[in-house]
């Protein structure tokens, strides 16, 4: 059996040290790791002076299920660590576990990633008087309405991070990625205000007195947003809300997941001698969230249709754009978790799309594609399959064997 195919085991091992937020600083790395790779069996252990030790890291992962197990340095020194005392702790462990194999990455601590990222942050604390003045730093009493895109957090606008890192109070929606709580500083509020269908909900209202609240006492208040705040997102009737008392508000765009979605489906939503106009529509009233037709009976001629907030009444849309002319063989998709690594998409037509996406349990949150740009998935899918090979091949090229 190939390492490739054997069940991988994560061990990130840190120096260890006296101070404890330290070592929970390494703790907290593994774990982001985990996050971010895929890896679902990870473990942080240390060098020395606290636990656990490579061993019991190591014993950790083999009683997990672990077959082939990869140690990581996690910024340890790249001579005497890495090649001295862990080669020789990990031969050890592994030595009391028959049949496991495992492989140490190379130092970290002078990849070309690291040292960029050291002049990065040279360069932004060299500038921060410059840019606390500028757009970019939150002015207190005002709201700032921030989309915070579909999902993944490479995706968030570099004025979105640089806000929720100055902002007071941050409220956020249940769609929003909890990664992105990690650009607030510890001293911030943090509201949660999440809207669930046919679950709790925090009523409009509420959250306007929120905003208005929040303002009145001069703080600087992120309201953050799935995708983009004025698609679907309600702000506008937020900004109407503070406008009404002259509270200030600034916008800040998000990549919406109608057009962020569907690329990482690989479903270009224009293709030229395919098609050359989009619509997006939601699938839900305003008031109950019932399912509504005549958005999409008036746009049934359009080559693209982006329905948002509709899986849960898909058979009623691809029942209602069939009665206002579309082919039941028009390609349809629907895409589930778009941009977060369980992405799921589920492809068919018209007539079929419904019996396949209750057989794939799709549910919200979920964008549904209707029009002859689907067929192009077959051809430029990218981002599910990555997922799949993505560690492995990774491993393959920057980890040297043990």
């Amino acid at each position: 059996m190939t390492e490739s195919v054997r069940r991988r085991g994560v061990l990130v091992v840190g120096h260890g040290s006296h101070r404890e937020e330290a070592n929970e600083d390494v703790r907290e790395a593994a774990r982001r790791i985990g996050v971010r790779g895929g890896f679902q069996l990870i473990e942080a252990a240390f060098l020395e002076i606290t636990r656990p030790t490579i061993s019991e890291g190591f014993a950790r992962l083999v009683a997990e299920g672990a077959e082939h197990i990869i140690v990581h340095p996690y910024f340890l020194s790249p001579g005497r660590h890495t090649r001295g005392d862990i080669p020789v702790e990990v031969e050890q462990a592994a030595s009391q576990h028959a049949g496991i194999t495992y492989q140490i990455t190379g130092p970290l601590a002078a990849h070309d990633f690291v040292i960029e990222a050291s002049v990065e942050r040279i360069q932004e604390t060299e500038g921060s008087d410059e840019r606390d003045a500028t757009a970019h730093g939150a002015r207190r009493g005002t709201v700032y309405l921030v989309g915070a895109g579909p999902g993944d957090p490479g995706l968030l606008t570099i004025k979105a991070r640089d806000l929720l890192a100055k902002c007071d109070v941050v409220i956020y929606d249940n769609l929003v990625n909890p990664e992105l709580l990690r650009h607030v500083r510890a001293s911030a509020e943090r509201i949660y205000v999440g809207k669930v269908g046919g679950g709790r909900q925090t009523p409009q209202d509420e959250i306007n007195r929120l905003l208005v609240a929040h303002a009145l006492k001069g703080q600087r208040i992120v309201r953050l947003k799935g995708g983009d705040p004025f698609l679907f997102g309600r702000g506008g009737e937020e900004a109407e809300a503070l406008t009404a008392l002259g509270i200030r508000f600034e916008v800040v765009p998000g990549v919406s997941s109608a057009l962020a979605v569907p690329a990482y489906a690989g479903i270009p939503l224009t293709h030229r001698g395919v098609a050359s106009s989009v619509a997006v529509v939601t699938g839900a009233r305003q008031s109950d969230g019932a399912h509504t037709f005549e958005a999409l009976a008036n746009l049934s001629a359009v080559d693209t249709l982006v329905v948002l907030m509709g899986v849960a009444h898909l058979r009623e849309i691809a029942g209602d754009l069939m009665e206002a002319g579309r082919p039941p063989e028009t390609p349809a998709a629907v895409i589930r978790w778009g941009t977060y690594e369980g992405q799921q998409t589920v492809v068919g037509t018209l007539a079929t799309i419904s019996d396949e996406a209750e057989r794939s349990g799709m549910r919200a949150p979920a964008v549904i594609i209707v029009g002859e740009v689907v067929r192009l998935r077959e051809r430029l899918r990218w981002f599910e399959g990555s997922l799949e090979s993505a560690g492995d091949e990774e491993l393959k090229t920057v980890f040297s064997a043990a």
